[in-house]
């Protein structure tokens, strides 16, 4: 061999060896040197949270109960502004007054046939879980319920949905009059009151059934992590699907000089009494029920055959007492100024209020802020700024409404229009080991991108692994393994759809920013009771406080490289591809429901086909323009068309029947409660059989989606 064939060679092999590495280093929205500098960046960042700062915070916010207007949960306020000051970040509260329900007495629910018995209504104390004999636990109440004294007979409607109500009636089953007793799940707490009083029960008793989250899960509390017999589930039942926020200022901020309307006015908010009971409590009115047997799917794992009731044999006295104030509550924003574009912001969100401790829900979240102010502060002493400012925002009120996010984007709507990059939220952060996400899909490839660069505290490898192997495993055999039993590649992960029930929903479906939500889920049998404690947490979501820190590390990662790529981190290759899945699977359940004529699916699908191309073309100038790491012209006007392609999804008259929800592609479904609704106004329109309004419905799809196809345009002329 020649000594210029050796040099060839090792030249070639070289490039097989160097090339994955340096393409591994580089990172999307990056120059190659711009990808070295931000991952020293990130690799300091992720080395500050630490369990032992996670499990302290964690343990101060959650030894009191904090509920939303409360002194306590003003303490909670400044315990968050005053930690976030202390790692040198600018730090401040913002108030809103707004109108929250509170239950002035317990409630009262009583067994006045067969026999006279009053439940308990309220949850045991725990021996081993020292906060749960605190007096300041707020009693068992749905938010915005109504207050009420009214005795009646007592109907069971299984998870208490249209369907559910539909079925009662085939089996001769009245419910007008009557109290309907309904079972968590399926869908959200406020659906089931709105449905319950469309079909004229004059109250309504939500408990959570064993089945769901009980004991046929699992041990349940102390024991294990599933919900106890005397455990129930609070919640607000505002109509969230109508409109959010404060109910007396539906689209203009909860502030001095905005005008309110009456509470009488408001169209968001429940007219009969509704109360969460345990199943300990269910079970005394379940069992001596009587009336035909239950409908099939309507029977639930307590240890008898449940019938629907409706008879005078089981009659029920429900009394509720709850009053409506005018009370304060307090966002805590913390923003870090971009360098660069200090006009552009990147958002990162979670509640901090919760209906009693809320290790979980909301605090493992505010836990995981407070850790990425801590990790960000070290950067800012080390003389790094970001290139777009990063704005931290601790929400109140998320538990009553999403209260305290959407009062802020109401009064800020304009400025985050025009700036706002993306809003990244984390809720219920920790309950245990598995990662999830949902997002638009513009930012899918970021969240994986992410989640390989954080390593999983259980496996020892990358968040995206231990994610990837579990959507494996728990995939159907057809998905695992092809004909002859070998096993396929491992997929691609799975990110959901954006609906509602988190702080998200006013970002995304009001004004279309760009939106995501992550998690690490588990065994969660304790959601909105006094056993969502510290100890809990301790005991079973996350004894070694490491995947508090994964998630602090996600999602600061995800945000540094938000505010720092040079071309913004999007793709909207994929979200085209997302519109077709969305297109084609409502075209076959139109057909399904016999109304094939119900929309014209190809002028949708020609529009798609145009935002698929305009967004392959913009992704090919993104990649040139990241090279260079400048700061031209040309580069900013591709930043600004990528963050405002999402913006072109709204359409300002809004989804029909609910106006404040603008997006034309997310939103949650009228009676899918928290799950999301692709399409939604079509969607809707089909399955109710209203064929004008879904031809209107496909119209409006189809010019938002051309919309979004001239944004990603302009970007890059």
């Amino acid at each position: 061999m020649t000594t210029l064939t050796r040099a060839v060679v090792l030249a070639l092999f070289l490039l097989l060896i160097i090339q994955p590495i340096t393409f591994a280093q580089k990172l999307d929205g990056f120059s190659v040197n711009g990808s070295q500098e931000q991952r020293r960046i990130e690799e300091q960042f992720r080395a500050v949270p630490q369990p032992a700062t996670a499990r302290e915070e964690l343990r101060r916010l959650t030894s009191e109960a904090h509920i939303a207007g409360s002194p306590e949960d003003y303490a909670t306020a400044v315990y968050v502004r005053d930690q976030m000051r202390s790692f040198g970040l600018q730090s401040d509260l913002k108030e809103y007054q707004v109108l929250l329900p509170y239950p002035r007495t317990p409630s009262i629910v009583e067994l006045v046939a067969p026999r006279r018995e009053r439940l308990q209504v309220r949850e045991d104390v725990v021996a081993q879980d020292p906060t749960s004999s605190s007096r300041k636990i707020v009693p068992l109440y749905n938010g915005y319920g109504a207050s009420g004294d009214i005795t009646a007979p007592l109907v069971y409607v299984n998870y208490g949905l249209p369907n559910d109500y539909d079925a009662l009636r085939k089996a001769g089953v009245d419910v007008k009059g009557k109290i309907a007793i309904a079972r968590y799940g399926n869908s959200f707490r406020g659906v089931k009151a709105k449905v319950a009083e469309d079909n004229g029960a004059v109250g309504l008793l939500i408990y959570s059934d064993p089945a769901d989250d009980g004991y046929a899960q699992g041990d349940v509390y102390p024991k294990g992590p599933w919900r106890p017999d005397s455990s129930a589930q609070r919640g607000s039942v505002q109509f969230l699907f109508i409109y959010h926020g404060d109910p007396l200022t539906p689209g203009t901020p909860a502030v001095p000089g905005t005008p309110r309307i009456r509470k009488e006015e408001a169209t968001n908010l429940p007219r009969i009494p509704v109360q969460p009971i345990s199943y300990g409590d269910a079970r005394r009115l379940l069992e001596p029920m009587r009336g035909p047997l239950r409908p099939k799917g309507f029977q639930g794992a307590l240890p008898f055959a449940y019938h629907a009731g409706g008879t005078n044999e089981v009659r029920v006295h429900l009394k509720t007492d709850i009053e409506f104030l005018t009370k304060t509550i307090w966002d805590v924003i913390t923003r870090v100024d971009g360098s660069n574009e200090k006009d552009r912001w990147v958002v990162l969100g979670n509640h901090r209020d919760a209906w009693v401790f809320g290790a979980v829900d909301p605090n493992s979240g505010t836990t995981a802020m407070i850790e990425v102010g801590r990790g960000l502060g070290q950067l800012i002493k080390t003389g790094w700024k970001p290139r777009r400012s990063i704005v931290m925002c601790s929400w109140d009120a998320e538990e009553q409404g999403l209260i305290g996010s959407t009062e802020w984007v109401e009064e800020f709507a304009a400025d985050l229009k025009s700036n706002a990059v993306a809003y990244l939220n984390m809720d219920a952060a920790v309950s245990g080991a598995n990662f999830g996400a949902s997002s638009v899909p513009s930012m899918w490839r970021l969240i994986y991108d992410a989640a390989r660069d954080v390593r999983d505290p259980k496996t020892g490898k990358s968040v995206y692994d231990a994610w990837r192997a579990r959507a494996w495993e728990s995939a159907p055999d057809s998905d695992r393994y092809d004909e002859k039993g070998n096993e396929k590649p491992i997929a691609t992960p799975r990110i959901g759809a954006l609906g509602s029930g988190s702080d998200y929903t006013p970002f995304l479906q009001h004004l279309g920013v760009p939106s995501l939500d992550m998690s690490f889920g588990g065994d969660y049998g304790v959601y909105h009771s006094a056993y969502d404690s510290f100890y809990w947490m301790a005991h079973f979501g996350d004894p070694t406080f490491q995947y508090h820190v994964a998630s602090a590390q996600i999602w600061g990662t995800v945000a540094l490289r938000l505010a720092g790529a040079a071309a913004l981190p999007m793709d909207y290759t994929d979200y085209a591809e997302q519109l077709r899945a969305f297109v084609n699977e409502t075209a076959r359940l139109a057909n399904q429901k016999k109304r094939g004529d119900a929309f014209d699916a190809k002028p949708m699908l020609k529009a798609i086909d145009n935002l698929a191309d305009e967004a392959e073309k913009i992704q090919k100038r993104r990649i040139d323009l990241e090279k260079q790491n400048s700061n031209s012209d040309r580069l900013a006007r591709l930043n600004d068309a990528l963050m405002q392609a999402e913006r072109a999804f709204i359409d300002e008259r809004g989804l029909r029947g609910r106006a404040w929800f603008k997006h034309e592609i997310y939103a949650p479904g009228f009676y899918t409660g928290y799950a999301a609704l692709p399409l939604p106004d079509l969607r809707q329109a089909i399955e109710d059989g209203r064929v004008a309004d879904a031809k209107e419905a496909a119209q409006r799809i189809t010019e938002a989606i051309g919309r979004a196809g001239e944004v990603l345009k302009s970007g890059r002329q």
